[in-house]
């Protein structure tokens, strides 16, 4: 027969069985960063105006962000001001980098199209 300690150890076994498996822990364990760009709106008619915003996971403390809105500006904020775009197709690139120089980058396509006459 199991004692109460032989259980409790049996049951934090198989916990950690199901969570190797599953691939459950914690981000920064596993070295699964995200860094993605949230653009609001990522298309429209020009001229428009956008709000992007960075959505890290896995990543305790960033401490560089270098964003370029593919028309020639940049901006070194975590969270840049709303930008404006005239006509046409950009893409958005944000890198961050991580205490120890690890830089992370991603990118997304902001769409401002030409109005018809």
């Amino acid at each position: 027969m199991l004692s109460l300690g032989s259980d409790f150890l049996r049951v934090v076994f198989l916990l950690l069985v199901v969570m190797i498996y599953c691939g459950i822990g914690l981000a920064a364990d596993h070295g699964d960063v995200r860094v993605e760009i949230t653009a609001v709106p990522n298309s429209g008619k020009a001229p428009m105006c956008v709000h992007l915003e960075p959505k890290i996971g896995g990543l305790e403390k960033p401490i560089k962000f270098e964003w370029s809105f593919g028309d020639g500006q940049e901006s070194t904020k975590m969270a840049p001001p709303p930008h404006y775009y005239a006509g046409g197709k950009y893409n958005v690139v944000l890198e961050v980098m991580d205490q120890t120089g690890k830089k992370y980058t991603a990118g997304i396509t902001v769409d401002a199209a030409l109005s018809s006459a």
